[in-house]
């Protein structure tokens, strides 16, 4: 259910948790309009599913908490080989017949003046992945960040006592850590516009304010339930071959394409 909600709020929004900080910092007008849709989806999932949900808890021996690799009686590195040279493969090959500056030509006619190659980046993110876990033994995500930030309230006794479940969000290492990685995801896409001299097109590009704001509310939603984005179960969870990342990045991808083809039929 988590990761479908993801899928729904990626198609109104045109985001994921993770890229809401981009825009931001890229200056696209709606992304900030979908990071208050986000902070109020982490308000209500905390002040009125959490409790219900943590009752639910699934037991270890549960196979979404298992890994594949497990299951199936293979040694991890030799499974992880094989997705991992599989899908790199299969990254560098879509590019090379589907060249990504095709993709820079909007259909208007105007161009995006740069880009940097799909392929390369991923290889990049999963090297990101690799320093997050060697430097900090923590795995990539970015959903987080948007509770860390709406958990500060907590330093306020009165919102401390509204939304307890928060309070272990407010303070620590780990949580700074989450925070300055999403600001710095912010600062990081502001000096790529800024030296590239690339900014945001105009607002016929980007989702309206209503889209904007509920799907960032899915999307936060949708994240805390699933337990992590298109970053923590997508990238991090699949990276470990994780049973649950797996099924609910299927219902990621899977729920948004639904949604979206039934939602252009019907606008």
């Amino acid at each position: 259910m988590g990761g479908s909600l993801i899928g729904v709020g990626m198609v109104l929004a045109g985001s994921c948790p993770g890229t809401i900080f981009i825009q931001m910092g890229s200056g696209l007008p709606n992304s900030f309009i979908t990071c208050i849709g986000g902070i109020c989806g982490v308000l209500f999932y905390y002040l009125f599913l959490t409790e219900r949900l943590t009752k639910q808890e699934l037991s270890k021996s549960s196979i979404v908490l298992q890994q594949l690799p497990d299951l199936m009686g293979v040694k991890h590195i030799y499974l992880n080989l094989i997705f991992g040279l599989t899908f790199i493969s299969i990254a560098f090959i879509l590019e090379y017949f589907f060249p990504y500056e095709n993709d820079l030509i909007l259909s208007d006619g105007f161009q995006i003046s740069s880009a940097w190659s799909p392929a390369l980046c991923g290889v990049g993110i999963g090297l990101l992945q690799l320093f997050f876990m060697i430097s900090f033994k923590k795995s990539l995500g970015i959903s987080t960040g948007f509770t860390v930030i709406v958990a500060q309230a907590c330093r306020v006794q009165f919102f401390k006592k509204l939304i307890p479940s928060l309070e272990s969000f407010t303070y620590g290492i780990q949580n700074s850590l989450t925070l300055l990685f999403a600001l710095a995801a912010i600062a990081g896409s502001f000096i790529s516009t800024v030296s590239t001299n690339q900014f945001p097109l105009n607002e016929k590009y980007g989702a309206n304010v209503w889209s904007s704001f509920f799907g960032g509310f899915l999307l936060l939603v949708g994240a805390r339930c699933a337990g992590g984005c298109t970053s923590g179960q997508g990238i991090s969870g699949v990276s470990h071959l994780l049973i649950g990342s797996l099924i609910a990045t299927a219902a990621m991808f899977g729920g948004g394409i639904v949604f979206a083809i039934g939602y252009g039929l019907i606008t």
